[in-house]
């Protein structure tokens, strides 16, 4: 084969893989992994571990985005709503307790334990910057059966050149950010001001974040974000933060931008509404969103 041949060759394989989509990998406990749970969701068998009093470890390696997907287990003839609740302890530090309620999908199949139902999910996500991180996840004790729970990692894709801005449907006027010789405008999201987002799919969103710094709060903070669709929780997003020293709000001097974080979810075919609600009393977050 000639060398302009092969070039040509590995260049096609090249480009194959760059376009190829990242699939999104399932995490295995480091420590603690021996109990396990197989539901069977729409004809799929999918792998849960069950939180309990040993806890669960993982050992991850940023950047990377961290989906915790978990259901609740209850007696079949139980028909209303089950709230449940764990903790992540993230890097051995940052403890964040996180809540859900839901109705049991009775669709859902154990083949461990036939006798029982379980709620639809409840999916919570944490963005882990560059470097190894540890998670270990927490029971609460006075729940009468353990969460199941399934994390799964994905890299961020490139957004590329076919993106689309969007602006909120109602909003105040857009905060303009500087860094370096740009200016970007942002648009303000508080418990009082929760924002509202209509896109087209098949495409995938994604919401750039920054937290407004005032002078009260320390170095390093941390955040939720909240996205629904009506009644449907698309997802609960939990961001740790600190302050940027390259970028500038205009106008609030009194005030500093965190750096960026992101989160990113599909948009299915035809037009969606979108809530998005910061879950942080006295919080102030300046977002952007990118349709690609």
């Amino acid at each position: 084969m000639s060398q302009i041949a092969y070039y040509r060759k590995l260049a096609f394989i090249i480009a194959i893989l760059l376009a190829w989509p990242l699939e999104a990998k399932l995490l295995k406990p480091s420590k603690n992994s021996d109990e396990k749970e197989i539901l069977i969701i729409n004809g799929k068998r999918r792998l849960y571990y069950p939180i309990k009093d040993q806890n669960i470890h993982y050992a991850v390696q940023g950047p990377s985005r961290i989906e915790f997907i978990s259901r609740y287990p209850v007696i079949r003839k139980k028909k209303k709503s089950h709230s449940f609740q764990y903790s992540i302890v993230i890097d051995s530090k940052d403890t964040v307790i996180v809540k859900h309620r839901y109705k049991v999908q009775r669709s859902i199949r154990s083949v461990q334990h036939p006798k029982h139902s379980y709620t639809y999910s409840g999916n919570y996500f944490i963005n882990l910057d560059k470097g190894p991180h540890t998670i270990e996840l927490l029971e609460d004790k006075d729940q009468k059966y353990p969460v199941l729970i399934r994390l799964i990692t994905k890299e961020f894709e490139s957004v590329g050149k076919k993106k689309k801005i969007l602006t909120p449907m109602v909003h105040k006027n857009a905060v303009k950010l500087r860094t370096d010789n740009s200016t970007i405008s942002y648009y303000e999201c508080s418990p009082e001001l929760p924002l509202q987002i209509e896109a087209n799919g098949e495409r995938t969103m994604r919401v750039m974040t920054r937290l407004q710094f005032s002078d009260i709060m320390g170095q390093e903070e941390s955040y939720r974000l909240r996205i629904s669709e009506g009644k449907k929780i698309i997802g609960t997003y939990y961001f740790s933060t600190e302050r940027s020293s390259a970028s500038e709000i205009e106008g609030r001097m009194d005030k500093v931008p965190g750096k960026w974080r992101s989160c990113e979810f599909t948009v299915p075919k035809g037009k969606h509404r979108y809530d998005l609600e910061v879950l942080d009393r006295d919080k102030v977050v300046l977002t952007r969103f990118i349709l690609y």
